[in-house]
């Protein structure tokens, strides 16, 4: 009989240390074991900043600073832009963007039908993140080439067609919404060079932009 009990107790110590230490594995509100929670914690924290291809198209405005700041009205602009991240914080990127202003002088219809000034261009630029989160600010820099067509008759305010070049510098906000979906804000300053379709095309009469682009990360 006392061995029985003694077997007993032996079985009720076992059962009740099995209990506890499967308590200890279990985080309490999970429903799954301790690894599985560090595993979910792992794969949340790696959906930060998405690395690959991706493909942004979007909206805005763009004006001009310096002198050509009070001769030309900020108007529409809009941007593609074509990029790869190798890591999540590096990323290489080509961009299409253009614009459309009126000759503030001209009054408030400008000088021609629709804008005054067409303005199209590409870049190429690197981009630098500055944390591995989901939303990550980055700061921008690059080069490109511009073209400015100046509707109407030609020169308008002493503002003619030309093809330039351009550095732009900036900042953004990234946020990947999901691994599909990111939205990615930006404004840049861009410095002319080799410019003469203004009156004035010095460092200090650049154009800054700013757009709101919506794509993937692929």
């Amino acid at each position: 009989m006392k061995s029985v009990i003694r077997m007993g107790l032996c079985v009720a110590a076992l059962w009740g240390g099995a209990a506890l230490a499967g308590e200890d594995w279990k985080q309490p509100g999970t429903g799954g074991s301790g690894m599985e929670r560090e595993r979910s914690v792992y794969r949340a924290e790696d959906r930060g900043a998405d690395t690959g291809l991706y493909v942004l198209l979007g909206g805005g405005t763009e004006g001009y600073t310096g002198s050509n700041a009070a001769a030309l009205n900020p108007g529409f602009a809009y941007g593609a832009t074509v990029g790869v991240k190798p890591s999540k914080l590096l990323g290489f990127e080509l961009n299409y963007n253009g614009a459309l202003n009126d000759v503030d002088l001209a009054g408030p219809g400008g000088a021609a039908d629709g804008a005054d000034i067409v303005r199209q261009g590409g870049q190429a630029a690197i981009t630098l993140g500055l944390t591995t989160t989901k939303l990550q600010p980055y700061v921008l820099g690059g080069v490109g080439i511009q073209n400015y067509n100046v509707r109407g008759a030609s020169p308008v305010f002493g503002f003619v067609d030309d093809t330039s070049g351009y550095v732009p510098a900036g900042v953004g906000l990234r946020y990947n919404i999901t691994r599909l979906i990111t939205a990615d804000a930006r404004v840049d300053y861009n410095i002319p060079f080799a410019q003469d379709f203004a009156p004035d095309n010095d460092v200090g009469d650049g154009r800054y932009k700013a757009l709101l682009q919506l794509g993937g990360t692929y």
